[in-house]
């Protein structure tokens, strides 16, 4: 298996228009895990029905404390997958026919780069396609061209490619981050760079992503005040060499 694409999900009415640009990809050599509550199981089959083959793999249970489980979600897929590369792709976003094949061209001549497309948010879904754009990718420039490094914190979990052996060798996202929202997979990525892998921005891949309001009303005054603390921390010692720089979710 070439490429694992790899989705933790609370919205399966999110997810049919991901599979069909899955179904219309030039790229074949490739599984779908879906990770989620139990509970979402029969709903995410019922909106996915024979568009494409999937596996379906629970989510752990919330612990003590905890906002939600987007990081141990993303962990037990990481744990599924057999792909040599993996995709992160969140819900509600359409991509073009040749994005699977552009991630797994980027990854052989760069077997510890981790690519990340721009996407902007749009307003509606027309013929199977978000259409009139409502926020714009900051990251979007061209005044470096269209493809070169960047921070780890540029690379966005809504769509991006992470080769396997990465997440072996940092052991995967910390699960300390499920108390507050957003940032988990960011500080996975400045333990990343660490270990020596690249971050760089494809100018010429671009995903389309459905606007969506936030799971809660109190998202930013109140649980993004939780992780955004712990990620500075993090990054401090990260930066220092005190943080352990594989925390041993994957092994």
């Amino acid at each position: 298996m070439k490429i694992s694409i790899i989705t933790p999900t609370v919205r399966p009415e999110g997810l049919p228009i991901m599979a069909r640009c899955l179904k219309r990809q030039d790229f074949t050599d490739w599984e779908w895990i879906i990770s989620a509550p139990k509970r979402l199981f029969r709903a995410i089959n019922d909106q996915l029905k024979s568009i494409v083959d999937y596996r379906f793999v629970p989510e752990p249970p919330k612990q003590k404390g905890d906002f939600y489980r987007l990081c141990g979600a993303w962990n037990v897929a990481f744990r599924e997958a057999e792909g040599e590369l993996f995709i992160s792709l969140q819900d509600w976003i359409w991509f073009p026919p040749d994005t699977l094949s552009r991630f797994w061209r980027h990854y052989q001549a760069n077997p510890k780069a981790i690519i990340a497309p721009i996407g902007h948010h749009y307003q509606r879904i027309e013929n199977d396609k978000p259409e009139e754009k409502v926020w714009q990718d900051p990251r979007a420039r061209l005044d470096q061209g269209t493809f070169y490094e960047v921070a780890p914190t540029e690379v966005e979990f809504s769509l991006c490619s992470l080769p396997k052996r990465a997440i072996y060798d940092c052991g995967g996202i910390d699960e300390d981050y499920d108390k507050g929202p957003a940032v988990g997979e960011k500080e996975m990525c400045w333990r990343l760079d660490n270990l020596g892998y690249k971050f760089f921005l494809d100018q010429t891949l671009e995903y389309r992503a459905l606007h969506h309001p936030r799971l809660t009303e109190d998202w930013d005054e109140k649980y993004f005040k939780i992780s955004a603390p712990l990620l500075a921390e993090h990054i401090r010692q990260i930066k220092e060499g005190t943080r352990k720089l594989n925390v041993g979710y994957i092994s």
